[in-house]
Formats: structure tokens, sequence, C-alpha cells
């Protein structure tokens, strides 16, 4: 739904973000939401619509991928309101993606909808360890760090 770039001979928007739509056996999957409503603008120029989705899974808690969730819940919020029929989405991620994430000289770079919040609209799945999706897709869960070069923080 968004990237870092954009193809040329469609004209869809791009930003700092990622946000991908999966489907597999059926089943359809929203990889991250990227930083704004871009992914949302994308997915309606490919005619892609989010009322079906089964999940929604959350690489990890940093801006770039979770703060487009405000927008989603606004897309989820006003198809109810137009009583549009659509699935009750299940939200997969890690424990960790809803801690606060800081770097120095920024307040916030994580998530900016706690886990309470989301959970008033979707189900939520945390998982440290894998997660089967479909028969063939899978959510690994936490990856451990283990090289020196593995940033810590944030």
């Amino acid at each position: 739904m968004v990237d870092n770039n954009t193809l040329i001979d469609r004209y869809f928007l791009g930003e700092p973000g990622a946000s991908y739509f999966i489907q597999d056996e059926g089943c359809k999957i929203l990889f991250d939401v990227g930083y704004s409503d871009v992914f949302i603008k994308n997915a309606q120029k490919m005619n892609i619509h989010f009322r079906n989705l089964d999940y929604l899974v959350l690489s990890h808690g940093h801006l770039d991928h979770t703060w487009g969730l405000t927008s989603l819940i606004k897309y989820y919020t006003e198809t109810s309101i137009e009583k549009i029929d659509y699935n009750r989405l299940t939200v997969v991620t890690h424990p960790s993606s809803f801690l606060a994430k800081k770097v120095k000289g920024l307040k916030q770079i994580g998530s900016i909808i706690s886990q309470e919040e989301l959970s008033k609209h979707f189900k939520i799945k945390l998982s440290k360890g894998p997660l089967w999706l479909t028969e063939r897709l899978v959510f690994l869960g936490e990856i451990e760090r283990k090289n020196d070069f593995e940033a810590k923080n944030p």
C-alpha cells in the first residue's frame, strides 16, 4: 500500500513508511500501516477495501509502521456509521509493540495508539513466538538480537 517511493505509472503516494496488502488462501492481511493515511488512499486507487481483512500484522512499534493506525480506526468508524458490513480484524504483533519508544532528541517514535485504545476497535493477539496465519504464512514473533552491531534501542 505504501513504501518509501512510488510507481510512476499510477501516481501512487509515497512516504517514509511501510504498508503491504497480502492475500493467501482467501486470508487477507494488512502488514503495517505506514506513517499516515497514505496506505488507505493508495488502496482505494487499487480498488482494495479493508472491510474484509482478517489480520493486521504490525512488524514492530515504530512510527513509520504504526502511525497509520489512527487512519485505520477512522476508516472502520466511518464504515460502521455508514452501516457497511465489515470484519472485526485481529491485530497480530509483538507484546512490546506498544511500549514507548524514544530516541535522543525526539519525544516519541513509537505508536501513538495504545494497546488499550486499539482493543476497543480490533481483536488483539500478542505473540513473542511464531503464529501461523495460514498454512503458508507465519508471523515470526520476536527475532532475537544476537550481534553486537544490532541496535538495542529504541
